[in-house]
């Protein structure tokens, strides 16, 4: 960037554009030092403006994109509910240049949402405010529009778990043994159920009577690594199935890979057949180990690492079982 003085006796800058175009603008002025006063806004203001400057890219292309991304490093279920997401926020918007798109456009959206389930519409919100955080490390965008949208208030509900005799119900109507070992493992160990069909007989050691997610076969929700002792009920289901595996998969259906939609199906079917709770599915299994565990007295901290929680307050919403402590605190006042 330079100073020159043309014929007509006005001073212009003379500068590269990005692209490497030579342009030159005048300075409205035939006084040196004006010129040099007028080189030095025109400088800074140059540098704000390439500072601010954003990659054009449309919400199809950064969707495509971000769903490569998304299928390498997050969970199976988390990328399918993006791609559910993504259809969605383009049916809604169409496909204009990312760094148009404005906070009403999204609250819009998000708000919709909303009108059926505030649980969803915080889903949306938080997957989509990712997804643009990601758009904005990347140059795309000057800022999050979503960055100023708040976080719903989800209501507190309490888990749904068996009570032992509900428990006994499935099981007498569960005729398939595949099934109704998944079924008891799953309720003596607390695992997630893509922990449990994607688990493998290497991450199990039979020595020690414990298995190891290592973010190997299936990269748990917390992402760490977690050990998980096995009872005598658990270990019994992992003895037997050893006896004839044909896999590596410890679980598996009639011989094949299980696929986490289609036991979700079939495990609704068997709680409709066992004339139970229909509102039981199969994470029900879970709050049922972690109710389980309080009630007969484990601490809260030694469920938190059982079921392999990143924060303690997730496993909270089972401190209401332990209310036998906090009637024992105040009775400490008699």
């Amino acid at each position: 960037m330079f100073l020159s003085k043309r014929p007509n006796g006005y001073y212009y800058v003379f500068y590269e554009t990005p692209s490497g175009k030579r342009n030159s603008v005048s300075t409205k002025s035939k006084n040196k030092r004006n010129a040099l006063k007028f080189l030095s806004e025109f400088q800074k203001n140059l540098i704000v403006a390439s500072e601010n400057e954003v990659t054009i890219i449309d919400l199809k292309t950064f969707s495509f994109d971000y769903l490569k991304f998304s299928e390498k490093f997050h969970r199976p279920k988390t990328y399918y509910m993006l791609k559910i997401i993504f259809e969605q926020f383009k049916e809604h918007l169409g496909n204009p240049v990312l760094n148009e798109i404005t906070t009403r456009d999204c609250e819009i959206f998000i708000y919709k949402k909303a009108d059926v389930s505030q649980y969803t519409a915080q889903k949306y919100l938080a997957h989509l405010r990712a997804a643009f955080n990601k758009a904005l490390t990347q140059g795309y965008i000057r800022e999050n529009p979503l960055r100023k949208i708040n976080n719903f208030k989800i209501p507190e509900t309490l888990p749904k778990f068996f009570s032992e005799d509900e428990f006994q119900s499935l099981l007498k109507v569960v005729e398939d043994e595949d099934l109704k070992d998944l079924i008891i493992f799953a309720i003596n160990t607390g695992l997630r159920q893509m922990e449990l069909i994607t688990l493998e007989w290497n991450q199990i050691d039979f020595t020690s009577r414990t298995l190891i997610l290592n973010n190997r076969s299936n990269i748990t929700k917390s992402k760490k690594v977690r050990n998980v002792p096995l009872n005598t009920s658990a270990f019994s289901v992992l003895e037997k199935r050893k006896i004839f595996a044909v896999s590596k998969k410890v679980f598996t259906y009639k011989g094949g890979i299980i696929i986490q939609d289609f036991i979700s199906k079939k495990f609704k079917k068997l709680v409709i057949k066992a004339k139970i709770n229909t509102d039981f599915n199969f994470h029900s299994l879970r709050h049922t180990f972690a109710s389980w565990l309080v009630q007969k007295g484990v601490s809260i901290y030694e469920v938190s690492k059982l079921l392999g929680h990143s924060d303690i307050k997730t496993t909270q919403i089972y401190a209401h079982l332990r209310s036998d402590d906090l009637r024992n605190a105040v009775e400490m006042l008699d």
